[in-house]
């Protein structure tokens, strides 16, 4: 997802870039960084932590999949339930969905 906002908007990547620069990179060029938002916003600080959020779930479901995922030739059943697998993939496609909106906006 942060490699497609930021080439969307014209930044090279590079390979050597971590999820950690990629994502946080991409929440700038998209002005969704707690600190980007406007204090004097009615509601600045519940927008501060919205935005924070957005890093917080993409940082744990990273985190989990490195962990529980059935990816890099795992072939064991997981420890997370098929109740809160379907929450983290919820919370995943929210936060990609605004990104992406945002992504849209930001390119007119």
């Amino acid at each position: 997802m942060s490699k497609y906002v930021l080439e969307e908007l014209g930044m090279p990547v590079n390979d050597k870039m971590d999820y950690n620069q990629l994502w946080h990179l991409a929440r700038e060029r998209l002005n969704v960084l707690p600190q980007q938002v406007d204090p004097n916003l009615p509601g600045a600080e519940a927008i501060r932590a919205i935005h924070q959020s957005t890093w917080n779930i993409a940082d744990q479901v990273n985190r989990l999949r490195n962990l529980q995922g059935t990816g890099h030739g795992r072939t064991l059943p997981t420890g997370v339930s098929e109740d809160l697998a379907m929450l983290v993939v919820r919370e995943a496609a929210t936060v990609a969905d605004y990104m992406l909106a945002r992504l849209d906006r930001e390119k007119g």
